[in-house]
């Protein structure tokens, strides 16, 4: 069984600019953590680094359809990360895009950590829409 994180949150740009800004490692950088790299000639393995984190949290891009929609597929040596997927779903609406992500853990994760990762997915979401917003000034979440 798991436990999402859903966060929804409506961004002022077009669906393509939203994808563009989470399917590319550089714009990724800008809005989650400045230290993205993106690994393999296909640029579908993605890597990304914490100030307080001692390893990388690996990502491998198993879906990315624009302008609809990113996932990851994480591993590594994060116990509480590894074999779970996040999801962007982007879709048009009156003012721009609706974005809603996703991102399923064990129910087994404490629940103090559970909330901390949702914490912190939800200022890298709201994020995302300050950088689009901004027309792409960055301001990543973790630094």
């Amino acid at each position: 069984m798991t436990r999402d994180v859903l966060l929804a949150v409506e961004v002022e740009a077009d669906p393509k600019v939203v994808f563009d800004t989470i399917a590319d490692a550089g714009s990724l950088a800008t809005f989650w953590t400045p230290d993205v790299r993106s690994e393999g000639s296909d640029g579908r393995e993605l890597s990304f680094g914490f100030p307080a984190a001692p390893t990388r949290l690996p990502a491998t891009v198993i879906e990315a359809q624009a302008p609809t929609s990113v996932a990851w597929a994480f591993g590594g040596d994060w116990p509480a990360w590894s074999g779970t997927t996040a999801s962007w779903s982007l879709e048009p609406s009156e003012l721009g895009t609706k974005v809603v992500f996703r991102h399923g853990f064990r129910d087994s994760m404490p629940e103090f950590d559970f909330g901390s990762v949702t914490l912190t997915w939800a200022l890298v979401v709201a994020r995302l829409k300050d950088v689009v917003e901004s027309g792409g000034t960055a301001n990543p979440a973790l630094r």
